[in-house]
């Protein structure tokens, strides 16, 4: 220790005494140091400069150096990158200090932004949502944390206002995520008719599904019920494009024929990627036993006829419909072993996505029923006279096939005028 002491004597001395260690047109030295602490060399080069030293740095390194004929902020540089330090000058101080990494860096600033944010005082921001959810508006918010750590925000559904109690620096954000957010979904209007027919009338309206009588992977046939027979309905799906703007007038002149039924021709309203239903049909009424106590019960089934479809709007008037169609039909009595009936519920069920252009319409068949007709004509006495009754009566039975047929036309609703009717409301 006496030693090394005696080396640090040595080279303070040196420093100040020896003609060539400084030279005042250049400012070079020539330095030499063995195994010293990094410490007394900044202490060194800072007094050959005239400066201040601060150091808050824990750094207790030794170094070993020979620089001969260098500038002064060279030999510093050598000195702080040997022992990964940094520096500053301020005025006439040396700051030497740790180097800091980015993530410290990031660290760093994100504890000046937390403290700013803590001391800027709480102010709020009302905005008006025309077409977003607010609760949909706030989960983005949120999502993308928007808010600082005191901030809250908060949905007004009966005024569509969203509030905002936080800190004036994050409005901005907020704003922007907003008026993104809120523009008005194109709306779809979808015209749906629902009818019977046979395989004839079919043919007279230029459709041909090519039906190969096997389901598709998108069909499911479902039986709900006690040991039940096979259906007399066949499943199958298949899809056809309809052109022609006289499709109304040639299914009112089938139906003034009596070769199709018009079972539903419901309109609605809905918009981008927002599933819409339409439902019609009965409930039927069955008996349910109690159990032990002998005692019955009235239950009731839906027996309806189900359109769920789905829009997706596209690119050059095209929109995509995501379609589920189902069919649910009084089955057969089941006996039961009590002695009572139970009534089973067939269903079935066509899924399938189709891409239409803006006012095509889309025909969908393939759910088939075998209908039975009994036709009985007679001349009111002349039919009831013996022998020769028969001959003024007349009576037929025909076994029909019939099939489901929906025909569905997508419309897109111009979204500026939707604007001026949400304007002309505020």
């Amino acid at each position: 220790m006496l030693y090394r002491n005696l080396i640090y004597l040595v080279i303070f001395f040196s420093l100040s005494i020896m003609p060539n260690a400084y030279s005042e047109e250049q400012k070079h030295l020539n330095l030499e140091f063995l195994q010293t602490d990094v410490a007394i060399i900044l202490q060194s080069l800072a007094k050959e400069q005239g400066l201040n030293l601060v150091m808050n740095s824990q750094t207790d390194q030794l170094i070993t150096l020979r620089l001969h004929d260098v500038s002064w902020q060279n030999a510093l540089d050598i000195v702080l990158k040997q022992t990964n330090l940094a520096a500053d000058i301020h005025d006439n101080i040396l700051f030497i200090h740790d180097v800091t990494s980015p993530q410290d860096t990031i660290e760093q600033l994100k504890q000046k932004q937390r403290h700013a944010l803590y001391t800027e005082p709480l102010a709020y921001l009302t905005l008006k949502i025309h077409h977003i959810e607010g609760q949909d508006l706030i989960t983005m918010i949120n999502q993308n944390d928007l808010l600082s750590e005191r901030g809250n925000v908060y949905y007004n559904q009966k005024s569509s206002t969203l509030i905002i109690h936080d800190v004036a620096s994050v409005f901005p954000q907020i704003k922007q995520l907003t008026q993104i957010l809120d523009q008005p979904q194109p709306q779809v209007q979808i015209s749906a008719r629902i009818v019977t027919m046979s395989d004839e009338s079919l043919s007279a309206l230029g459709i041909d599904w090519g039906y190969q009588g096997h389901p598709s992977q998108t069909v499911k046939q479902l039986t709900t019920g006690l040991n039940l027979a096979h259906s007399t309905l066949q499943l199958g799906v298949t899809v056809a494009n309809l052109a022609g703007n006289l499709l109304n007038l040639e299914l009112a002149a089938l139906e003034a024929e009596n070769k199709l039924d018009i079972i539903a021709n419901p309109s609605l309203l809905t918009t981008h990627l927002t599933p819409a239903s339409i439902r019609q049909g009965t409930e039927i009424p069955y008996e349910v036993n109690a159990g032990n106590n002998g005692g019955s019960t009235i239950e009731f089934k839906q027996a309806v006829l189900g359109l769920d479809v789905t829009p997706r709007v596209l690119n050059n008037n095209l929109i995509e419909l995501d379609l589920h169609i189902s069919q649910n039909a009084a089955g057969q009595a089941i006996k039961k072993s009590d002695g009572g009936e139970a009534l089973a519920i067939d269903t079935q069920e066509i899924q399938t996505k189709v891409i239409v252009k803006h006012g095509q319409t889309l025909v969908l068949g393939g759910i088939f029923q075998q209908a039975k007709t009994h036709t009985k004509q007679q001349i009111p006495a002349l039919s009831k006279l013996p022998l020769i009754g028969n001959m003024f009566r007349y009576q037929q039975q025909k076994q029909q096939r019939r099939q489901l047929v929906i025909f569905i036309t997508p419309q897109l609703l111009k979204i500026e005028s939707q604007a001026q009717q949400i304007d002309q409301k505020n």
